[in-house]
């Protein structure tokens, strides 16, 4: 099992930036757009029969946003991403309501944030450095 980085190992690589971050900030962006087209899109018909399926996209939709920007962004500002995340989620609720064929709903604010914040957690853990290992391993391959 890999050993997790230390908060100061976390902060020097930090000091290191991104050698791609416009890429990998404008893939973030095209990823919160991606979300924003889907929720407001009218709901596919369910080609899966798992209870909650919806639910556990929409954890892992904001889950995935938020380990995204949690890698671009230092610890200090996690506080405003997760709360950016989980106002888009309540919004794009809202909106939905106003659409005529879809409708909003509470438990997929609640599974907004619960996949915002859980991110939010793995990123204090150490999955804040999977793109800082991609380059580092691609910078590697190239020698």
């Amino acid at each position: 099992m890999e050993k997790v980085p230390s908060p100061r190992r976390v902060t020097l690589l930090f000091m290191n930036p991104l050698k791609f971050r416009f890429l990998w900030t404008l893939i973030g962006y095209g990823l919160v757009l991606l979300v924003v087209v889907l929720s407001l899109s009218p709901a596919p018909p369910p080609s899966v029969s798992f209870p909650w399926i919806d639910k556990l996209l929409h954890v892992m939709a904001y889950g995935v946003l938020m380990l995204w920007f949690a890698q671009l962004h230092p610890q200090s500002r996690y506080g405003w991403l997760a709360g950016g995340f989980v106002t888009m989620g309540i919004l794009l609720e809202v909106l939905q309501s106003f659409t005529g064929y879809r409708s909003g709903d509470y438990w997929d604010v609640a599974a907004n944030s619960f996949g915002t914040a859980l991110s939010w957690g793995l990123a204090f853990k150490g999955m804040n450095t999977l793109l800082h290992r991609l380059e580092g391993w691609c910078r590697q391959t190239e020698r």
